[in-house]
């Protein structure tokens, strides 16, 4: 069944060979695997350029460690915490996205990191999925063997990745202040 062409080219749209619903323009979601505001500012900025430019929406991905599955202790010292302040944090960076003009959302999950950032890509029908990595300065690596989350998504995910390097001294001013943040 093919479709009937008018005499200048154009395909008239009830002249298409397939329903018209199909018409409605694809707009494509970008994925973030989200850590935290400061831990995720460079890959959010640079998945943000990339949405505004293409005009498509923006997915913050939170995983949150399983505790039954960490060990007894993260069990017996579980708690809500962690998961109401992920969630307070992507609506935050969701909010300020949105204030860019930017079409936003985020979502807060528990279970297995690695794979939960997969699965929850999967689930929101991601096309990117943006991931920060860390460069430790020295003879560069593309993957390094002290990120094993990174490492099981370039190895295991369907989805596009678009990996983006972070420096090391950054992060690790980033860790220091987080931790005092959570000894408060």
């Amino acid at each position: 069944m093919g479709a009937n062409i008018t005499s200048s080219g154009n395909l008239a749209v009830s002249q298409l060979p397939y329903p018209q619903d199909h018409l409605a323009p694809l707009i494509m979601k970008l994925a973030i695997a989200f850590s935290s505001p400061k831990r995720s500012a460079g890959t959010i900025e640079v998945a943000a350029k990339q949405a505004k430019a293409m005009g498509a929406e923006l997915v913050l991905l939170r995983i949150i460690p399983d505790p039954q599955k960490v060990g007894i202790v993260a069990q017996l010292i579980s708690s809500e915490r962690p998961i109401d302040k992920a969630r307070m944090q992507i609506d935050e960076v969701v909010a300020n996205l949105k204030a860019q003009g930017i079409n936003a959302t985020g979502l807060v999950k528990v279970g297995e990191v690695a794979k939960g950032i997969i699965s929850a890509a999967q689930e929101v029908g991601a096309d990117i999925l943006f991931l920060g990595t860390t460069s430790v300065g020295g003879r560069q690596f593309f993957i390094m063997k002290k990120d094993p989350i990174v490492h099981y998504l370039v190895e295991h995910c369907p989805i596009t990745l678009c990996l983006v390097r972070h420096d090391a001294s950054v992060e690790t001013a980033i860790e220091a202040a987080e931790e005092a943040e959570l000894s408060e």
